[in-house]
C-alpha cells in the first residue's frame, strides 16, 4: 500500500516562525544587539556617577527597548514585504553610504532616453472600427 504524500507544500512550510513582536529569530537579534550596543553608550557615562554595573545594566534595558519598541515599527514598515525585505535594506542603505559593494544594487538614478523617437513619424490614423465602417458603407 502506497504512503499518502502532500500533492503541495505550504508556502509558509520553510518560513522562520515568528517569535516575538512579529520577529523572526534573527532579527529579534539583530535588533537585541543593536539595542545592547546603544544602551553602552549611555552605560559607560553613567558607570562614572554610578559605578561599573551600569554597563551591561544600560546595555540589557537598550535592547529590551528596542526590542519591545522596534518589534512593533519593524511590524508596520514589513507589512507585505518579502521575507529578505530587512536584510536588503540593511545591505542596500550601508551599500549608499560605503560600506557595501555598490555593484549589487541600483545606487544611482537617472534618466536614459534611445533618441529613437525623432526618427519615428506618427500618422494620423482613425480607429479600427471607423475604418471598417467606412468600408462597409463604401460597398
Amino acid at each position: 500500500m502506497p504512503t499518502p504524500t502532500i500533492a503541495f507544500l505550504p508556502s509558509r512550510l520553510n518560513q522562520a516562525p515568528v517569535v516575538f513582536r512579529g520577529m523572526t529569530g534573527r532579527e529579534v537579534a539583530l535588533a537585541a544587539g543593536t539595542g545592547f550596543a546603544m544602551g553602552l553608550i549611555p552605560g559607560t557615562v553613567a558607570a562614572f556617577a554610578f559605578g561599573i554595573a551600569m554597563v551591561p545594566t544600560c546595555g540589557a534595558l537598550g535592547a529590551g527597548a528596542v526590542v519591545w519598541f522596534g518589534g512593533g515599527v519593524l511590524r508596520r514598515l514589513r507589512r507585505g514585504r518579502p521575507e529578505t525585505w530587512l536584510y536588503r535594506r540593511i545591505a542596500w542603505s550601508l551599500a549608499l553610504r560605503g560600506f557595501a559593494s555598490r555593484h549589487r544594487f541600483i545606487t544611482q538614478s537617472a534618466i536614459y532616453g534611445t533618441r529613437r523617437y525623432a526618427a519615428v513619424r506618427f500618422k494620423h490614423r482613425t480607429h479600427p472600427t471607423q475604418s471598417t465602417q467606412k468600408n462597409r458603407k463604401g460597398v
